[in-house]
């Protein structure tokens, strides 16, 4: 059994990946990282998960990886909510001889006021793991990668400072995907049910989808909407709910829920 992730050795996703495989109930044989998105949904099967960001804190929905849904009959066993810590890292020893910066677009946003204060030119790069594999192999003086400590370790460079993002909470979540038949399972548990669908185009339809949930004294987690695809600003709604289908209330809610929708899918629950 083999995990794929989007990204290079010591992005997060590959941190990710390697705190998901220690509660997993099979051995992992090998970890690899895929280049984009779309081709780890490819080659998700019995043999190989998947494990891809569904949202940021910061940056809000991974939008390709929620459509992955809509195109796979994939189901997620578990969700990790992993902070993101980031941190400036160099072969220079000393933070004030930092000229540039490199990294992902997304990081370096996250950490704009740390960078204007040192003083530090952002530089644009490809992703946070070969940002670190640049610093370690460039000539250039006073050039540092940001990125997590993996990458630091994996490519030996020094860590001048950590957790350099502005805001502290920053945190991205996780799914472990798989197909729907396998029977892989995880050893912690939690209590959600994903929920996709399209309500009826009329006054107030999605009030009275939502109610469904208020009224059974259901929490919702997540309420988005997306377009569909299919027809020009037809939107469809992705919720998180808390509770399972073995729940007499959720099964209330999602039988009142069909009598107002046109499509409605049970996308996961874990």
């Amino acid at each position: 059994m083999n995990i794929y992730y989007q990204g290079n050795p010591g992005s997060y996703m590959h941190s990710a990946s390697i705190f998901i495989e220690s509660n997993l109930n099979q051995k992992i044989d090998h970890i690899e990282g895929k280049p984009d998105f779309k081709e780890v949904w490819e080659n998700i099967g019995q043999e190989w998960i998947g494990v891809l960001a569904l949202e940021n804190s910061y940056m809000w929905s991974i939008h390709p990886n929620l459509y992955g849904f809509l195109s796979h009959d994939f189901k997620i066993i578990w969700e990790y909510y992993m902070p993101i810590n980031h941190c400036i890292c160099s072969k220079e020893t000393d933070i004030k001889n930092i000229k540039k910066a490199y990294s992902q677009m997304p990081a370096l946003e996250q950490c704009h006021n740390y960078l204007k204060e040192k003083k530090i030119q952002s530089m644009n790069y490809s992703d946070t793991a070969l940002s670190a594999k640049l610093a370690s192999e460039t000539e250039e003086r006073g050039i540092a990668g940001i990125c997590s400590e993996l990458a630091a370790s994996i490519y030996n460079l020094n860590i001048l400072e950590k957790e350099i993002q502005d805001q502290k909470e920053n945190t991205t979540r996780f799914a472990i995907i798989v197909p729907r038949k396998s029977s892989l399972s995880y050893n912690l548990k939690s209590s959600k049910t994903t929920i996709l669908f399209e309500a009826h185009d009329v006054s107030a339809s999605l009030y009275k989808c939502l109610w469904a949930f208020a009224k059974n004294d259901i929490n919702l987690t997540k309420i988005e909407s997306m377009p569909s695809f299919r027809w020009s600003f037809l939107k469809l709604f992705w919720i998180d709910a808390e509770g399972t289908t073995n729940d007499l209330d959720m099964q209330k809610a999602l039988e009142e829920l069909k009598s107002l929708t046109k499509e409605l899918r049970i996308l996961w629950e874990y």
